[in-house]
């Protein structure tokens, strides 16, 4: 993932709903939802996300993606024909509005739940809490000012040395 892109993941809102924790998806290696898919089952799925961004090409077998990996893009990684994960990027340099509308929609409509991976938190199924991480995001503050954060970024470095 590049450093001005702002990272969402999809889990299903019926495994929240059902006693799921997001938290327990956050691993030392990072994030894997495949648990919370394990059960789902919506067709719909990959004509949704297909709508959004044209096909990209994928470099593994196991991904469907859409856009472009550089700016914005949405990934389906699926194993043993179930799906295993769903994140979508987004370009903070360029910040492109009908990919966070749609976005939205595809949750609403296929009821999921948005979980911004920098925070491990779920944000509300609306455009305005979506755009207000993205604004919160170390991504944006790299896209406003870039000197800034590598500054902030290289005393972080060094305080933990």
């Amino acid at each position: 993932m590049a450093v001005w892109q702002f990272s969402v993941a999809f889990v299903p809102q019926n495994w929240i709903e059902s006693g799921g924790d997001v938290a327990s998806l956050f691993e030392e290696e990072g994030f894997d939802p495949a648990l919370a898919w394990r059960h789902y089952d919506d067709a719909q799925l990959e004509d949704a996300l297909g709508k959004v961004l044209s096909k990209g090409t994928s470099w593994h077998s196991n991904l469907t993606l859409w856009g472009n990996v550089e700016t914005d893009d949405i990934q389906l990684w699926r194993s043993e024909g179930g799906v295993e994960s769903v994140r979508v990027r987004f370009e903070l340099r360029k910040p492109n509005m009908a990919l966070f509308r749609e976005v939205v929609n595809i949750a609403r409509e296929l009821r999921l739940a948005i979980v911004v991976l920098g925070t491990k938190g779920v944000v509300p199924c609306a455009v305005q809490p979506l755009l207000r991480a993205a604004a919160e995001s170390e991504a944006a503050h790299f896209a406003l000012d870039p000197g800034s954060f590598l500054s902030q970024l290289e005393a972080a470095n060094a305080r933990a040395t």
